[in-house]
């Protein structure tokens, strides 16, 4: 390897939704699959118009959930009721919201979509010598079923969750902390994200260097990209150089 941005690197650190794992397709599934599953079609027959209203909410608590203004209970439990509050729901918009809740994150972890080049990217980064943890705030339990759904679990050598510490990326202690249960300084270690503020701002501000996986061609926040990539297949390309 010559080039710099793995130069003195032992460790590399992977988000999982939307770095590996397809989030954006496979919550789709899961979520058509919740509103047939749960009738909802009887309070909302606008499939479109459920899924928008639940996108939007969903975005801002996992932002304030990113940020810790929020509890991990309350984004669950909320991002449905809101969605059963907003289409005039019947029945008990809390209860129900947390039972949707629970039947989505456990029909999403089965889905098997990745992003394209990831397979090849961790096999690539396995051949070059190097440890390959993913680094994420996704929910315990269910992280680790998405890895396995998508068959490229046994390519990880750590799962470092943010359910693991009570610390959400982009705060600097879930980046310290993945840096003491690894063994490893910030000089060791690189982390690739498609995020740029929680993945790659935040590792930034840890003394991380960082590769910005921009497929969704969002712009960077100025200074915290060592390396901006539109696809995983440039990475594996930059790793044979």
């Amino acid at each position: 390897m010559t080039n710099c941005i793995f130069d003195g690197i032992t460790t590399v650190f992977i988000d999982i939704d939307d770095t590996l794992w397809s989030f954006s397709t496979n919550s789709r599934v899961a979520l058509a699959h919740t509103y047939a599953h749960f009738g909802i079609e009887r309070w909302e027959p606008q499939y479109e118009r459920f899924e928008q209203i639940y996108e939007t909410r969903n975005s801002a608590l996992w932002h304030d959930y990113h940020h810790g203004r929020i509890s991990r209970d309350f984004l669950l439990v909320e991002r449905f009721r809101h969605v059963l509050q907003c289409i005039n729901y019947t029945g008990d918009a809390t209860t129900t919201g947390s039972e949707m809740n629970d039947y989505y994150l456990s029909d999403l972890a089965t889905l098997p979509h990745l992003v394209t080049g990831a397979r090849e990217l961790l096999e690539a980064l396995h051949a070059h010598g190097l440890e390959v943890n993913v680094l994420s705030n996704g929910f315990a339990g269910v992280q680790q079923r998405k890895l396995s759904s998508g068959g490229i679990d046994h390519l990880i050598d750590r799962v470092v969750l943010s359910d693991d510490c009570g610390i959400t990326k982009p705060q600097r202690g879930i980046f310290d902390y993945a840096l003491q249960v690894c063994g490893v300084t910030a000089r060791q270690v690189v982390m690739i994200g498609d995020d740029p503020d929680t993945d790659i701002a935040g590792a930034h501000e840890a003394g991380w260097r960082t590769i910005y996986f921009n497929a969704k061609q969002r712009p960077a926040i100025p200074g915290t990209a060592d390396v901006e990539v539109a696809t995983l297949n440039d990475i594996t390309t930059m790793l044979d150089k």
